[in-house]
């Protein structure tokens, strides 16, 4: 465990900084969704009016789950995540404008039966299989918060937006069974689950002095991520086990290295942390993208 003392930013650019990592969050299900539907591309087995649909209903899942998560971190427990620390201040898209802030739980849940709606649809249209991943999908939303208490956050995101998401949008499309979207999703999972990690990290101000604060995190967790994520890329396309030109995805490295060197620097401000969360999302939608372009190189 690693502790760091840090000058407070100024409420102008810790505002700022958590809106626009508020908004890039979403890259979280565009990405894997443009991933599995590169994949399916790839195949010859594209549609854009469901890609398109596929995106929506991911895009609204999260919306759906992040609703739910605020609802029961503000309303039902103490232990909450960052959104009460570094995060303070954080609300979930649209929900500014709700008159009453417990009403999250019913935007939420009206979220989750659209998907259902959509779901359902796709199982009735395409194959029944869907369902899986819709059901899947939606418990995790459900159950994000009791799960992220347990300390399960990390690996609940890396299932969920890597594996669970990609190869769901690959299905979709493709409607086969393939090893490709399994392999391609695997660094994805581990890039949300660096963001995910940073953006829970713990803030406390130091009594007495309100000019400083401390950040708890464990540095070598995020090496660790950083290096299986770009290990997985290299190790599947040396093994040609997905197409060359995915090597690309490692061209994020450079950014990833910013936001290590911000982590381990003790003299980092908190706007410097606050700005390496934002990079680490920038590192998921960079591999992201270069790895769906990897996959239809010809």
């Amino acid at each position: 465990m690693c502790e760091y003392r840090k000058k407070l930013s100024s409420k102008d650019d810790r505002n700022k900084s958590v809106r626009v990592i508020k908004y890039l969050l979403f890259s979280a299900s565009i990405i894997p969704t443009i991933v599995g539907g590169s994949i399916a591309l790839s195949e010859g087995r594209f549609l854009l009016s469901t890609w398109i649909v596929l995106a929506i209903a991911l895009f609204i899942g999260q919306m759906g789950g992040d609703y739910l998560y605020y609802y029961f971190t503000h309303f039902h427990t103490d232990k909450r995540d960052s959104h009460t620390k570094i995060f303070s201040g954080w609300k979930p898209l649209f929900s500014s404008y709700f008159s009453n802030e417990k009403f999250t739980l019913w935007a939420g849940i009206i979220c989750l039966f659209i998907d259902l709606i959509i779901g359902i649809y796709y199982i009735i249209t395409i194959d029944y299989i869907i369902s899986f991943f819709a059901v899947v999908g939606g418990l995790i939303a459900l159950l994000f918060t009791p799960l992220m208490l347990r300390g399960l956050k990390e690996p609940v995101i890396f299932m969920t937006f890597g594996p669970l998401c990609v190869y769901g949008v690959y299905y979709a499309l493709a409607v086969k069974f393939s090893f490709d979207p399994v392999l391609a999703s695997i660094p994805i999972g581990f890039f949300v689950a660096v963001v995910a990690y940073l953006k829970g990290a713990k803030v406390e101000i130091i009594k007495g002095n309100n000019q400083e604060s401390i950040i708890k995190l464990k540095k070598k967790r995020i090496i660790i991520l950083y290096a299986l994520a770009y290990i997985s890329i290299i190790v599947s396309v040396v093994t040609s086990v997905i197409p060359f030109w995915t090597i690309l995805g490692i061209l994020s490295m450079p950014i990833a290295y910013l936001v290590i060197k911000v982590v381990k620097n003790e003299k980092s401000l908190l706007s410097d942390y606050l700005w390496a969360v934002v990079k680490s999302i920038m590192v998921l939608i960079i591999s992201g993208i270069f790895i769906s372009i990897g996959y239809n190189i010809r």
